[in-house]
């Protein structure tokens, strides 16, 4: 039948753009004859609704509703093209299902901003990658006899040659564990050549910042007339261009932070995340999804391939690859003990022959001062700031404000400074035992790279945090002292890397202490050259410095999986957060039928714990309480599934 002959549809299912939880459903609006071209799935419209004009988004076409009333028109079409596709609302359907939000919220995650003048700017048609480009890319990398660098790895080969095949690559997973030398961009950039081998289908490649994207783009510049970036740097035009760029299909790779797992690519046959463990790839809004959990529901609900890569292998990995979901590919031990550093810890605590209790022992300062006569040394400090907390010297009560908020130090010799209000605090005495003596509880890069400059005088000393990023230094001799994820990058690598304050970062409270410990390590550790000194100032006996030494983060996840298992900890179990008045949090876990443990209330949250076959009910019962609780008016409370902390 002639396309042209075809009725056009009389009725839209809109979602609506109301963040109240009890309209998050959908809604039949009229079709007017007008506008009967215009309105089409996933198109963006303007309507009337409870008396005020809003948005809402197209997310079904048809004859009949579902109504049995008269319906309302949709007033007009909000931009030329429809910016949501079926694959992107099945997946944000499931993402709220799982994580007991909304719809309407992650598709705000999903889709950008409309922006009216990058819809009319630029060639946004299809484009093709040069194919003899990466045909002699893949022949110079292998035909002529030069090692991949998935040879590093067991099962790395066979990874690449099954994403070649096209048909072989259909759900496929597998997580791999970096090998050392930190060439992370050099490996995504292998498994995407290996994707577009074929001649279809496309690439989404998901990172934790914007200088990790730009690291991966620059690693397939032969691909760069095909390639997307979304990050929330390039701001509103340019982002919702890019968008654009995929949706019509001129892309075939993207490259972005969180939000680019939901990347309207319409043939997507694989999603790469890197570093999936990193708190950046965590949503801070409702209903706080991570990256690679939505990356995981999409590669079950379209087929295409899942590869999850990180400097340290994360607990919700390894229970995918002990459950068989998920082949583990590792670094062969003939490649570790080839280029993996050297790495010592302290053999007691408060070990330090020369100077006991100075917060630079002995053999850091040793290693660090051997690695100057070389190269670069990387000190990598788990705090920004000078320094960051303060206590009284006396009794050792925390310095607050008036306001109550913690005192910090901006730099030597100043006034203590309130990190709330920003009032000085030059006359503070302590509320406790009315002392006025302060001492520091932590010490931020900006200390530490004083310290280490008195401990080598006339080295030169660079340091990189925050709003001060170093992203690269030359192979000369410096003290680089850095908090994770601004280390700078050395051509040829460090020649040494100092992991300091290692034993305060294992006693701070929280589910992932380490996890995370592992993964920052991990990656320090990885940009030393080959078989270069690492020294990490916790105890030798302590697993991660195990696992360290070793190189084997799978060892230590799977410890740590099975630790959580005893404890009933995700994730092991489903585990649910609920926030809100503490008179109504009992009763809500009460009115739950789902075979569930509760711990609290307390302090105004309860804790919710269920079996993993459990957990889609556990979050679909609190998904209508909260939509519940909203259509009565009453205070409304917060659901965080399997949070990042706890």
């Amino acid at each position: 039948m002639d396309p042209e002959q075809i009725e056009p549809a009389r009725v839209a299912g809109v979602r609506i753009d109301s963040p109240l939880a009890h309209l998050d459903r959908v809604f039949d609006y009229e079709i007017p004859a007008a506008l009967a071209t215009q309105v089409r799935f996933g198109s963006r419209v303007r309507l009337r609704f409870a008396g005020r004009l809003t948005n809402g988004l197209v997310v079904s076409l048809g004859d009949q509703a579902s109504h049995t009333g008269t319906l309302r028109p949709i007033d007009r079409v909000l931009g030329p093209e429809p910016v949501l596709l079926p694959e992107v609302l099945a997946l944000a359907e499931s993402v709220a299902e799982r994580m007991a939000g909304s719809v309407r919220d992650v598709l705000r995650a999903a889709i950008p901003a409309r922006h009216a003048r990058a819809e009319v700017r630029g060639d946004l048609g299809p484009g093709q990658p040069d194919r003899g480009v990466l045909q002699s890319k893949a022949a110079a990398a292998i035909g002529q006899g030069q090692p991949s660098i998935w040879e590093r790895y067991r099962h790395g080969p066979s990874l690449i040659r099954r994403l070649r095949d096209g048909g072989e690559a259909s759900g496929l997973r597998a997580g791999w564990a970096s090998a050392p030398g930190g060439c992370w961009p050099e490996e995504v950039a292998a498994l995407i050549d290996a994707v577009l081998d074929q001649r279809q289908g496309g690439v989404i490649v998901v990172v934790p910042d914007a200088w990790d994207v730009e690291r991966a783009r620059r690693a397939v510049p032969h691909l760069s007339s095909i390639t997307a970036v979304l990050t929330a740097d390039l701001g509103p035009e340019r982002r919702y261009r890019e968008f654009l760029t995929i949706l019509r299909g001129r892309a075939r790779v993207v490259i972005g932070t969180r939000a680019a797992v939901f990347a309207p690519l319409a043939d997507c046959r694989a999603i790469i995340v890197w570093q999936d463990g990193d708190e950046a790839l965590w949503d801070p809004q409702g209903p706080y999804w991570n990256a690679r959990d939505v990356a995981a529901i999409r590669s079950h609900q379209t087929g295409c391939a899942l590869l999850v890569g990180a400097s340290a292998r994360s607990v919700q990995v390894q229970q995918w690859c002990e459950q068989g979901w998920m082949r583990s590919v590792d670094p062969l031990r003939s490649a570790v003990r080839a280029t993996g550093p050297i790495v010592r810890g302290l053999d007691e605590p408060g070990q330090d022959e020369q100077a006991p209790g100075a917060r630079i022992p002995h053999v850091a300062w040793q290693v660090a001062k051997e690695g100057l006569r070389s190269g670069p040394v990387l000190v990598q400090v788990p705090r920004r700031g000078y320094v960051p907390a303060l206590a009284c010297q006396d009794c050792r009560a925390p310095a607050t404000c008036t306001c109550g908020g913690p005192l910090a130090m901006a730099g030597q010799g100043t006034a203590p400074q309130c990190t709330w209000c920003g009032s000085l605090a030059a006359g503070w005495q302590c509320r406790s035992c009315r002392s006025k003596r302060i001492r520091a509880v932590r010490i931020g890069v900006e200390r530490t790279a004083e310290e280490f400059g008195r401990a080598f005088p006339g080295a030169r000393v660079v340091w990189s945090a925050g709003g001060s990023l170093r992203r690269t230094v030359g192979d000369e001799p410096a003290l680089v002292v850095a908090t994770f994820g601004s280390e700078p990058i050395v051509p040829s690598g460090y020649a040494a890397v100092v992991i300091l304050d290692a034993r305060q970062t294992l006693t701070r409270p929280g589910l992932r202490v380490i996890e995370d410990a592992a993964h920052r390590w991990f990656w320090a550790a990885s940009l030393a050259r080959p078989r270069a000194q690492v020294v990490v100032t916790a105890e030798h006996a302590q697993a991660v410095v195990q696992a360290l030494l070793r190189w084997d983060s799978g060892w230590l996840a799977a410890r740590e999986l099975a630790e959580r298992r005893e404890a009933g900890l995700p994730p092991a179990t489903r585990f649910a957060l609920v926030s809100g008045p503490s008179a109504e949090l009992a009763s809500i876990a009460s009115a739950l039928s789902v075979p569930h443990r509760s711990l609290g209330p307390m302090a105004d949250r309860l804790i919710l714990t269920a079996d993993r076959s459990d957990g889609l009910q556990l979050a679909r019962q609190l998904r209508a309480v909260v939509a519940t609780r909203a259509a009565k008016g009453l205070p409304s409370i917060r659901v965080m599934l399997d949070p990042r902390e706890i």
